[in-house]
């Protein structure tokens, strides 16, 4: 079966990783992101690359779909202004970033009115996820879904997609996600902390690898602090401090809807706020794993 050629915007930690795994399953990618520089790897690997949008755009086939992985609410919202003129009745345009499901509801609509599909696609993972198969949850009209299906199941893993519903059910369901995780990451920290601070002198590296193998909480969360206490220095460089998320503001708008259903959001996002006031070793170990899955900036000397 021919692949669907994609035209990609975006191409940060995730979206550049996403490429390289489309271009490993043979797809044909026209690739554009704001700064050039950052389109080096992935047309060294085999995506086109466009000057603009627009011509990304005239690059693509007479269906077109354009996925995007740029930051969440204006700037989004700015390329989507630029991307729709190009475009006609019966295109897909993809959200694959961390939009606010409300938000996404609302360019659903709008671009409805013109005959544009808009798909809303949680991506989780990490940066691995995005180049070896990452988990998918998407939202939108289903007859798209349809059209994309063979492009979700060949970037994510096996069983790791799933056609959630209409209009921002994935970002939604991505949203919760990122709540569970805020959460798993907070008790993790804390954990850890207090067996730090019990005065029983145990190694936390040797706490690490047998947390991380075969016990109830092993994931890929405990692998993460696993790789970060087994690299020499990597834990001294980071701050007890969890810089502001992208996701921050979205989980207080999930906790408000969530009507008190979510305390152990709540205080995850407290001691995250707390650790700007006062770092701590949770802080600490929460920006590691911050760090490890998503390359997001700590502070001190690891960027």
């Amino acid at each position: 079966m021919e692949k669907l050629k994609i035209g990609f915007i975006g191409l940060g930690r995730m979206g550049s990783n996403m490429v390289l795994n489309l271009l490993d399953k043979k797809y044909p990618v026209v690739v554009y992101n704001r700064t050039a520089d950052k389109m080096q790897e992935v047309v060294k690997a085999g995506a086109t690359p466009s000057s603009s949008i627009s011509e990304l755009v005239s690059l693509l086939p007479e269906k077109k779909v354009v996925w995007l992985m740029v930051t969440a609410g204006d700037v989004l919202d700015k390329v989507i202004d630029e991307v729709v003129p190009n475009l006609k009745p019966g295109d897909i345009i993809v959200d694959g970033g961390n939009s606010y499901y409300k938000d996404s509801q609302a360019r659903y609509a709008k671009l409805k009115k013109v005959g544009i599909s808009f798909m809303d696609c949680g991506t989780s993972g990490g940066m691995g996820g995005a180049r070896n198969g990452a988990c998918l949850m998407i939202g939108g009209d289903k007859e798209s879904f349809e059209h994309l299906k063979e492009v979700y199941k060949d970037l994510a893993l096996p069983d790791g997609f799933a056609y959630l519903g209409g209009s921002g059910s994935g970002h939604y369901v991505k949203m919760v996600h990122n709540g569970i995780e805020y959460g798993m990451m907070s008790a993790l920290g804390e954990g850890f902390e207090v067996i730090k601070d019990s005065g029983l002198n145990i190694d936390l590296k040797e706490v690490a690898k047998v947390y991380a193998h075969g016990s109830i909480v092993s994931s890929k969360l405990a692998s993460w602090l696993e790789e970060s206490y087994n690299e020499a220095g990597y834990l001294d460089a980071i701050s007890g401090e969890v810089p502001k998320g992208e996701t921050e503001d979205e989980m207080k708008k999930l906790l408000e809807g969530a009507k008190g259903k979510m305390p152990s959001l709540d205080n995850a996002i407290k001691v995250r706020e707390q650790s700007r006031v006062k770092p701590t070793y949770t802080g600490k170990l929460i920006s590691a794993m911050r760090n490890r899955f998503g390359g997001h900036k700590v502070n001190k000397e690891i960027k």
